[in-house]
């Protein structure tokens, strides 16, 4: 296990096209650190450099305390799973997992304890004389995870393994993921452009955007205290709702006439006449009574989950579509009027501007 150390790294292709600006990140041994982001800000090029399967332009990246930029990838000590599983299609899954363990020169007893150990871990002992063609997706990327774990590298590196497996099974390998991370304790980077799974798996949680870090940290923090209105927009599931605001006296006014008096919980005195952009997550609109109402929900579309319904609408004089998360017990239909109050502790203000977090 190592501290894993990217240093003001850059990757500018022969094309002059610049995929990663001054990354830094200092991931701690034993930490799970999660890279997010939409395809093309450079998550997985990071990951690649860091993989040795692609150069870097600029910057250190060290591997414990050694300078690793020069290294091969088989000299890395580190191992990868893919999103494509890469197993050898004619080979069994004892054989699969054994391979790297061949290679190295490591003696054939410590070899089957090593597969054994794994595949017990994994629950896929009864699969070890199985071909990868007989074998479901699932069970493909717990061989794939095996082969990784025999190693017993200094780090683990994913790259969207779960993203070619049903959702139901992106579930269980989320919870098998975390819990063999959490048991051996290794470094590890996984990459993502699921931000459910990223804010599930993450000890820390790293959003990137057009090659750059938007922010880092714990999942939580960010989900609840975004510094960018990217951040604010990728975070969240449904995502959430954005309008533009103006600030008179401790009052904003949105499009349509609306208006939203802050009272108590924020002080707008230094953002007098600003032209700001307000953030409501879809679960701080509460429905309620009409006295107590900020808002009137023109409902367009019922998303019913279960556990949850989400009401899809626009408020009176303002285009911009709405989400509001509602409880599951209540039946909302299309074409109904719901009074909405917003939980004014949880709103986020940015600037117009910067689109960087004011409040």
């Amino acid at each position: 296990m190592a501290t894993v150390s990217l240093r003001h790294i850059n990757k500018k292709y022969d094309n002059g096209f610049e995929a990663i600006h001054d990354l830094n990140l200092e991931i701690p041994d034993g930490e799970l650190v999660v890279l997010v982001g939409p395809s093309g800000c450079g998550k997985s090029t990071s990951l690649r450099m860091v993989a040795g399967l692609e150069s870097i332009s600029g910057g250190d990246l060290y591997i414990g305390d050694t300078r690793v930029n020069d290294l091969e990838p088989a000299e890395r000590d580190i191992a990868m799973v893919f999103q494509n599983y890469a197993l050898y299609p004619h080979m069994s899954v004892f054989d699969n997992m054994a391979y790297g363990l061949k290679n190295r020169g490591v003696p054939r007893d410590q070899i089957k304890q090593k597969v054994d150990r794994a595949a017990a871990t994994l629950e896929i002992s009864h699969l070890l004389p199985n071909k990868p063609k007989q074998l479901s997706g699932g069970q493909r990327q717990r061989v794939a995870m095996g082969r990784a774990i025999v190693r017993n590298p200094k780090v683990f590196l994913f790259d969207e393994p779960l993203s070619n497996l049903d959702a139901k099974l992106r579930v269980q390998m989320r919870i098998e993921i975390k819990r063999l991370q959490q048991e051996f304790g290794t470094t590890s980077i996984y990459v993502t452009h699921d931000q459910v799974e990223a804010m599930t798996l993450a000890d820390r949680l790293v959003v990137m955007n057009n090659g750059r870090v938007e922010q880092m940290g714990p999942p939580l923090e960010l989900y609840e205290r975004p510094e960018t209105q990217f951040v604010a927009s990728f975070l969240g599931s449904p995502g959430m709702n954005f309008m533009s605001a103006r600030v008179d006296a401790n009052c904003l006014h949105l499009p349509g006439g609306h208006q939203l008096e802050m009272g108590q919980a924020i002080d707008l005195t230094k953002l007098q006449q600003q032209e700001l952009v307000l953030g409501l997550r879809p679960e701080h609109l509460e429905a309620c009574e009409m006295p107590d109402a900020d808002f009137v929900l023109q409902v367009e579309m019922v998303e019913p989950l279960g556990a949850d319904t989400l009401l899809y609408g626009r408020l009176p004089g303002n285009e911009d579509l709405m989400v509001a998360e509602q409880s599951g017990k209540i039946r909302y239909e299309r074409g109904t009027k719901v009074p909405l109050r917003v939980d004014r502790s949880s709103i986020h203000l940015f600037d117009k501007d910067s689109q960087r977090r004011i409040v």
